[in-house]
Parts: C-alpha cells; sequence; structure tokens
C-alpha cells in the first residue's frame, strides 16, 4: 500500500508478549474507495503490560505517556484514566491512518523489496458518522411554486 492517508475502520486487536516487550497489535480495514479498498493493515504500539490472556482481545495496561494512549486522547477528545481505554473503543467509527511503508528492519538494515510491507503511523482523527437518510442530497425537498408578484410581470423594452 502506497504512503499516504487512508480512511479506515477497526477489525479488531490482539496482544503479544514479543522479544522486545508487550505489544498491541491493531488490526484495520481501509474503506477508502481505489484499489487499497478493504485490504487490511496493522498497526503495532507498545504496551506497558498484556494481561494474562495473550491473543486476540487480550487485555491491555498502558501507560499514561504511551502513543497508543495519546493519539486515542486526541481522537475521543477525552481526558480517561490509562486503564479505561482500549482499542475497542474505535469500533463503529471511521478513522483516518496514516500509512508508511517498512523499509528497515530493527537493526536499521534496508530491506529487500520483497520483504517490504506496509504499517499504521499514526491514527490523525476520526470521521463524523452521519445517517445518510438525512442528507440533503439523497433526500431533496421539492421546489416550491413561486408566489405571483401584485404588479405582474416586469416588461423590458427592445
Amino acid at each position: 500500500i502506497p504512503d499516504g492517508e487512508y480512511q479506515a475502520v477497526y477489525v479488531s486487536h490482539s496482544t503479544t508478549n514479543g522479544s522486545y516487550g508487550p505489544k498491541v497489535k491493531i488490526t484495520f480495514r481501509i474503506v477508502s474507495l481505489g484499489p487499497h479498498f478493504e485490504k487490511l493493515v496493522d498497526a503495532w504500539y507498545n504496551a506497558k503490560a498484556v494481561g494474562q490472556k495473550v491473543g486476540k482481545r487480550g487485555s491491555i495496561v498502558l501507560s499514561r505517556h504511551s502513543k497508543l494512549t495519546f493519539e486515542l486522547v486526541k481522537l475521543f477528545h477525552r481526558k480517561q484514566r490509562p486503564e479505561r481505554i482500549s482499542p475497542e473503543m474505535l469500533k463503529g467509527h471511521v478513522v483516518v491512518v496514516k500509512v508508511r511503508t517498512v523499509t528497515q528492519n530493527s537493526r536499521q538494515k534496508n530491506l529487500p523489496e520483497a520483504l517490504k510491507y506496509s504499517t499504521v503511523d499514526s491514527m490523525v482523527c476520526l470521521l463524523t458518522h452521519q445517517d445518510i437518510s438525512e442528507t440533503p442530497l439523497l433526500n431533496p425537498e421539492p421546489i416550491p411554486i413561486p408566489i405571483p408578484t401584485i404588479n405582474g410581470p416586469i416588461l423590458v423594452p427592445n
């Protein structure tokens, strides 16, 4: 997927205890129309700890200063304690995500073309969800009939 901003929806999240510490993987599905419609792209975030259940929908302990905490608070414009923040807050929302291509490994060595992959760099903003049946373009109001004036039509001489 080329670098850029795309509209996406939350699919799921999972947790893992990797060699570099606990991680949270959030999977998004791109809903922007185009050649990458319906493709899945992952976002990886560090966590302070993961609960006993590791894997799909595992419990997460976030730090106050983690990138995931910052992005979720920024998206929803409300201050919450880190233990009450969850990626499941994204359910039912369209999120604008910034996608980048990973070109180097963890040791800063360039990856061959076949091993390059796309990942979500950050969540930019939420798009407001509006019921499309209320949109004026899809449900137009009838044009009112013109009311005749008292003086009648104005004639313009040639």
